[in-house]
């Protein structure tokens, strides 16, 4: 697979849907948005308000009970559509692990295996 020469991230991300929370550390505002990517080192967040780039926030993601959180600053952003945010390094185990999870589930997502079931036996 070739990577774009633009592309920036140092890790796959993957499409998934989400709910997410931020709070800008700086004014300790709170937005509800929505998660469109995950990557072991950032997201995507829909939003129509999206924050300046440099911001310092916390990211909360909910999803299938389960819910991950971490530091993180708004890495840029796109009038009217949404923010890419970078997690801050390291991301603690137990974050970790729930981010870990989600990524596994997501990749299989998109790439799914053949199947066996219903292939024709040789004859």
């Amino acid at each position: 697979m070739s990577q774009d020469p633009g592309e920036r991230r140092s890790a796959p991300r993957y499409t998934v849907i989400m709910d997410a929370q931020v709070m800008d550390l700086l004014s300790h505002s709170t937005v509800k948005l929505r998660c469109s990517d995950i990557s072991l080192t950032g997201c995507y967040l829909d939003t129509l308000n999206p924050m300046d780039p440099g911001t310092p926030i916390t990211v909360r993601l909910e999803h299938a009970m389960h819910v991950f959180e971490a530091q993180a600053k708004v890495a840029y952003m796109v009038p009217c559509l949404g923010m890419g945010v970078a997690f801050a390094q390291p991301i603690p185990a137990d974050q970790l692990l729930v981010l870990s999870e989600w990524i596994g589930q997501a990749a299989a997502a998109a790439n799914p295996q053949p199947s066996l079931f219903g292939a024709s036996a040789s004859r």
